[in-house]
């Protein structure tokens, strides 16, 4: 989990960098026509990229690096039971960033799991590259670069309840406890994660700051 959140930082530092990891595979539907498997709404995509890039994301152009991607994310993440190739459902695109020639979005997929589950991935493009990076699972509000902030703290107060020997816990679930966040005002999420086999719980207050950005603390559900 330190290396999927440090990865995150770095990612987000390194727009507008060259070369971002993997390419294409050729595969692209015409525009305007739709995987199935796609049922995100593409106005806030439009919106941020323009019709062009989002026709592209709301192809059958990235479809082989989202299953690649959620191919690793249901060998790695523990205590659900996956098809190597599970059925799965993008239903929210959110814009993240753009600088120069690289713009990055976050994905989100609901996976026909034991139980369901939800993925959510960071995903880069630079030309014709793209990476995708996992961020936490579940429905989560934390955007990646409070993800990436808060987590430390999430895992210093996991260090108390993981068995000595457990050096690298998973994260599993994530969601928001009490009311969404909205008009900035502060919300809870709750962070799961297996420790070597023993299940724990992190609950993160985050606070929006009147001078910008987001505080947060970090507790151990008992």
């Amino acid at each position: 989990m330190k290396v999927l959140v440090w990865r995150i930082g770095a990612a987000l530092c390194a727009l507008g960098s060259p070369a971002l990891g993997q390419t294409l595979d050729g595969r692209i539907q015409a525009p305007g026509l739709v995987p199935a498997y796609i049922k995100a709404d593409p106005a806030a995509v439009m919106k941020a990229f323009g019709k062009p890039l989002a026709d592209k994301i709301f192809s059958d152009a990235y479809t082989s690096v989202r299953r690649q991607a959620i191919g690793r994310s249901v060998k790695s993440v523990p205590g659900y039971q996956c098809s190597s190739d599970p059925k799965m459902v993008l239903k929210d695109v959110d814009p993240a960033a753009t600088q120069g020639n690289t713009v990055s979005w976050v994905e989100q997929f609901a996976l026909m799991c034991e139980p369901h589950t939800q993925r959510n991935f960071f995903i880069i493009l630079n030309g014709d590259n793209v990476r995708a990076i996992e961020m936490l699972p579940g429905t989560r509000a934390a955007d990646p670069l409070l993800l990436h902030d808060a987590m430390p703290s999430a895992m210093l107060v996991l260090n108390t309840a993981s068995p000595k020997e457990c050096q690298h816990p998973v994260a599993t679930d994530s969601k928001i406890i009490g009311p969404a966040p909205t008009g900035g005002k502060p919300w809870r999420e709750r962070w799961t994660f297996d420790a070597c086999g023993k299940k724990a719980e992190v609950d993160i207050n985050f606070t929006p700051s009147p001078n910008g950005g987001t505080d947060w603390a970090a507790s151990l559900v008992k």
